[in-house]
């Protein structure tokens, strides 16, 4: 089936109120950095004190809730109908469902990480600051941080789409799942909705975006002496804008395919690097070790908080924040993950996603995060000195220069980096230009012009936080956009489990010959090929 070029025009109800708040945030950071991260740090800490429980919970939940597909009946259910052909080969499918969800965070903690848990674990841990067991605990953790919850959350979300839109031929849109779950239209909560996550992805693209700048900033620095400067992110960040918009515009199964595709092989690439030049005998044996304690603590490992120790703020500092920005980043990466459901099963859907993305991250994590306990431990590079006094993005092309050929190493890094970055704020893109117009169905692609239009507010916003040191104001933002958007989440949620309630026993998983709006029609003398 082809997909359509939306004729649709932009949302301005939802669009312009998230922009004029964008603007605001980002001209107060910048002519006010220390008073708004004074404010959002106050925020930080009140929220976090308060309403850390209910984020860890919600957390917890949607693992437990995902199992739900996977083991009743539900599962059964094909997207698209019985009928229903997947549009996407499997690998272009893994490769794209990983690359979606990790940007640049995993290149930047599946190395940092693991060094803050092993020298500062929290007090739940109750191991030895630098002991073995605050090993395998620093690079567990790790592990689970970036796997199995954030990978639940998005495929709650995506199976939510998936069925409204493929099986009861619904728009693509959050209105669908309200008009589903409360069996009217509001349209107020649907603008509303759409405005608010467009600016919490925004402000979430932005941060990062501008991680990604830094560090491949401070790689040319380290290794070819080039100062960081306003001129060196400014170029950067074009390039960056340019590859993932171009990416964009061509549509999901031409430029994120093959950009996707090239990612996962650099990927595996500086894995197999590691480890045959890094200490692989120790690195087997701590991820061995990590993932079996990850398996044997999971319910603990998502809901680890200070109780009767006010005074540690690691909960606050790892997963709370990470929850929080897997709400955010849940919402769109769901919706963009449910256009490559059709053909599957609701039970390979889930499983795919949750399992190939998750195990790939403990992999990483394990070989990484392990490499630089290694040099910590062996006394290679003292990692955690150059991580309080360098920072974690020049650190990070320290550890990778220990090792073999490390100045060819460092580059192919920095285009990992930036092509990592585009395979999220590709979809990301198109997710947000696909909430910002009126009237988008499944077979939509967003207006190439508006697609470029939230291509470049990402980029400037980006350029502007990283020039006015605001990117860690993000901290507090995270846990402030999270909570909001966490109630998103349940809706979400809710309406997948409504949907598949009432798909499951109907003929043909419940699919109908009309896609609303008459966008879709079929007819016996006029298919859409």
């Amino acid at each position: 089936m082809k997909k359509q070029k939306s004729s649709s025009s932009l949302n301005l109800v939802a669009f312009v109120p998230a922009m004029i708040i964008l603007a605001i945030f980002l001209i107060v950071g910048f002519l006010s950095q220390d008073k708004l991260a004074t404010f959002l740090d106050t925020l930080f800490v009140g929220l976090t004190d308060n309403l850390g429980w209910y984020i860890n919970l919600l957390a917890l939940f949607c693992l437990i809730l995902i199992l739900v597909f996977v083991i009743y009946k539900y599962g059964d259910i094909r997207i698209g109908g019985k009928d229903a052909k997947p549009e996407f080969k499997t690998f272009n499918w893994c490769a794209m469902t990983i690359c979606s969800g990790i940007g640049t965070g995993l290149l930047f903690w599946g190395m940092g990480e693991p060094i803050y848990h092993f020298m500062q674990p929290p007090v739940a841990a109750n191991v030895e600051p630098g002991s073995r067991s605050a090993a395998i605990f620093a690079v567990s953790q790790a592990m689970w941080g970036w796997s199995f919850v954030q990978y639940a959350i998005y495929t709650l979300i995506a199976v939510a789409f998936a069925v409204v839109t493929y099986n009861l031929k619904k728009k693509l849109s959050f209105g669908s799942l309200i008009e589903g779950i409360f069996k009217r239209k509001i349209p107020w909560l649907e603008s509303l909705i759409h405005g608010i996550l467009i600016l919490c992805m925004c402000l979430a693209m932005a941060n990062s975006m501008g991680v990604g700048l830094l560090q491949i900033a401070a790689g040319l620095e380290a290794a070819f002496h080039i100062p960081q400067s306003a001129i060196i992110f400014a170029v950067i960040a074009v390039i960056m804008a340019v590859v993932f918009i171009l990416s964009c515009v061509s549509g999901l199964g031409t430029g994120l395919k093959k950009i996707s595709s090239i990612t996962i092989y650099l990927f595996i690439a500086l894995m197999v690097y590691v480890l045959i030049f890094g200490d692989t005998q120790f690195i087997g044996k701590i991820t061995a070790e990590a993932f079996g304690d990850l398996l044997n603590n999971m319910p603990s490992k998502t809901t680890i908080l200070n109780t009767m120790a006010p005074s540690d703020t690691w909960s606050a500092d790892w997963i709370l924040q990470y929850w929080c920005q897997f709400f955010v980043f849940g919402t769109l990466i769901g919706m963009f993950l449910s256009r490559m459901a059709k053909g599957r099963t609701v039970r390979e859907f889930v499983l795919v996603n949750v399992l190939v993305p998750s195990l790939f991250c403990c992999i990483w994590i394990g070989i990484f995060g392990g490499m630089t306990i290694s040099l910590q431990i062996n006394g290679i590079v003292d990692v955690w000195e150059a991580v309080n006094t360098l920072g974690m993005q020049t650190t990070i092309f320290q550890i990778i220069g220990s090792l073999p050929f490390g100045s060819i190493i460092t580059l192919i890094f920095l285009v990992t980096i930036c092509f990592s970055f585009c395979t999220l704020a590709d979809p990301m893109a198109s997710a947000v230009s696909t909430i910002s117009i009126r009237n988008a169905s499944v077979n939509d692609e967003p207006p190439r012009k508006i697609k470029i239009l939230v291509g470049v507010i990402m980029t400037a916003a980006a350029f502007i936080q990283v020039e006015s040191g605001g990117t860690s104001n993000v901290r507090g933002m995270y846990i402030v956009i999270g909570i909001i958007t966490s109630f998103i989440v349940i809706l979400c949620v809710t309406a997948a489990f409504k949907f598949c309630h009432q798909c499951v026993d109907k003929a043909n998983w419940g699919v109908t010959d009309r896609l609303e709006g008459d966008v879709l029609k079929k007819s016996s003398s006029d298919d859409i090929s």
